[in-house]
């Protein structure tokens, strides 16, 4: 094999493995991750907080894309996959009977989510989310 072919050999696999690196690594793509979301006291926006916090800790982890959860209604990719999925996540209006809620709070014997190992959402996204739905789960 000649020098040429072989250097255009190698500079091929370094570009393909930088490729494969970059396409399937999950983690934190969006930036900070999602300690970085801090929710206000009222008037919760989906855009600006619910959503960065979904894709920075649970879409795009791996455990809560469209792309595995699409059907079944776990999806955390938009809000059209969370509030019009196949089973009902998020009661507006009514956080204790939300399932997005009870899994954040680990009530009513559902999951906690996110489980042990995952970076925990702390208590101010806990009680944004459950503000946000008890203020109507709007896609604001």
């Amino acid at each position: 094999m000649t020098t040429t072919y072989l250097k255009a050999l190698g500079w091929a696999l370094c570009l393909t493995c930088i490729i494969w690196t970059s396409w399937t690594c999950k983690d934190d793509v969006t930036g900070g991750g999602p300690i970085d979301v801090v929710f206000p006291d009222s008037n919760i926006s989906f855009g600006l907080q619910v959503q960065p916090l979904f894709t920075r800790g649970c879409a795009f982890s791996g455990c809560h894309g469209a792309d595995r959860y699409a059907d079944d209604g776990y999806a955390l990719e938009s809000y059209e996959h969370l509030m019009f999925g196949t089973r009902a996540v998020v009661f507006r209006g009514d956080p204790d009977h939300s399932l997005l809620i009870q899994s954040v709070e680990a009530t009513n014997s559902v999951p906690k989510m996110p489980p042990n190992g995952f970076k925990q959402l702390n208590d101010n996204q806990k009680r944004g989310l459950r503000k946000w739905v008890a203020e109507g789960a709007q896609n604001n």
